[in-house]
């Protein structure tokens, strides 16, 4: 059963218009494609953070409101979700992710992570040039960054795997070297390709249980004109669609995060990320299936 968690907020983030997301996703193609699909879902909690005190710690905005969101949302997703089920969470800027990957690693404890982002995510309130969380999430859950404020059972650094990273700062190359963590870049995708990516990651997996967590920005601004940092140079529908169609392994968990409707054009960037859920869960919603869909 794939149990569906909305968590609306925009705060981690500039991206106002990312708690939209869920709605706008369930409503508008992801519930058609799981029906057709006969994949078998509940709609889960909701949390939801729309307002808060910005705080004074310049670096590391709306803090205490987004580790509160974080523990609400991570206490649902335990409480809820089977131990056979698929958490399947629709942000939300990246922020929401704190939360959804502790929960997996309290639900199983050997899990790994597989991060699909343009950024690495791994900066800390001291490093980060911009403030916003949902450029932490990643270090936190590897027990750095804002891991103070939540204690949880904590990944090792070769318990998460990066992929399609294209802009990092200078810091988080730096902690990305240091600590010694799979990272396939667009550049090293460019060169070597799609499947050539899939294989090395799927290698460290070994039959472990795997969060997915998916962040639409890491998809060229062609294909997902709907979010916050556009990325020119990103990951092509075709190799964004093959790794979430071959990602067989055990996933138990997935995040889809930072589509923001209301820069959204013509629902591309809601239907693709449908699409990429669909794919992940083992089936298929496509143009074309959704051409078929429409012929019935």
């Amino acid at each position: 059963m794939v149990k569906i968690y909305s968590a609306r907020t925009c705060l981690g983030s500039f991206n106002q218009g990312t708690e939209l997301a869920p709605k706008e996703i369930l409503g508008r193609s992801l519930m058609s494609g799981l029906a057709k699909n006969a994949i078998q879902f509940q709609l889960g909690a909701s949390e939801e953070l729309l307002r808060a005190d910005k705080g004074h710690a310049v670096n590391a905005h709306y803090r205490l409101a987004l580790v509160e969101f974080n523990k609400s949302l991570y206490k649902k997703i335990i409480k809820l979700t089977g131990s056979t089920d698929i958490a399947l969470t629709l942000g939300g800027d990246h922020a929401i992710s704190i939360a959804t990957m502790f929960a997996t690693k309290k639900r199983h404890s050997d899990c790994v992570v597989v991060y699909i982002d343009a950024h690495p995510d791994c900066n800390n309130p001291q490093s980060s040039p911009t403030g916003n969380i949902h450029g932490m999430p990643l270090a936190t859950v590897l027990g750095d960054s804002l891991y103070s404020d939540f204690k949880l059972p904590k990944y090792r650094y070769d318990e998460v795997f990066t992929i399609g990273i294209k802009d990092a700062d200078q810091f988080e190359r730096h902690y990305i070297k240091k600590n010694n963590i799979l990272c396939v870049s667009m550049d090293e995708i460019i060169e070597k390709g799609i499947a050539s990516a899939l294989k090395k990651i799927k290698q460290q997996i070994s039959g472990r249980p795997v969060h997915v967590s998916l962040d639409i920005d890491s998809i060229d601004v062609s294909e997902a004109p709907g979010t916050g940092i556009i990325n020119k140079g990103g990951l092509s529908y075709r190799e964004v669609s093959y790794l979430c169609r071959n990602l067989q392994e055990k996933i138990v968990a997935i995040d889809l995060v930072e589509v923001n409707p209301t820069r959204d054009i013509a629902d591309k960037t809601i239907n693709l990320s449908a699409e990429l859920a669909i794919n992940l869960l083992g089936g298929q919603w496509s143009v074309y299936d959704r051409y078929l869909d429409a012929k019935h």
